[in-house]
């Protein structure tokens, strides 16, 4: 499948189930259909920031990955490394 296909696929049925609800003054909460492992959603808000508007999960993946996890084990092997990815 060429490539401005995939992404027309993609983009035609993740936004068909991507929707916005109001949670205050700038600020919205995102539901998308994507999930863990363990079925929980992904935590997504976007919100109004000085610069203009951001999408964050306001540490919710941290929260989930350390989740029954010792706080030495998030410093070192694949856990440090998944959140040194995702605050670069």
């Amino acid at each position: 499948m060429p490539t401005g296909a995939i992404e027309r696929d993609f983009r035609n049925k993740v936004a068909a189930e991507v929707r916005l609800a109001a949670e205050g003054a700038n600020r919205y909460r995102v539901f998308t259909p994507f999930r863990f492992g363990d079925g929980d959603h992904l935590a997504i808000v976007l919100k109004r920031d000085a610069g203009g508007w951001i999408l964050s999960d306001e540490a919710h993946t941290y929260m989930h990955l350390a989740c029954g996890t010792e706080e030495r084990d998030l410093r070192r092997g694949p856990r440090r490394k998944i959140i040194s990815d995702s605050l670069s």
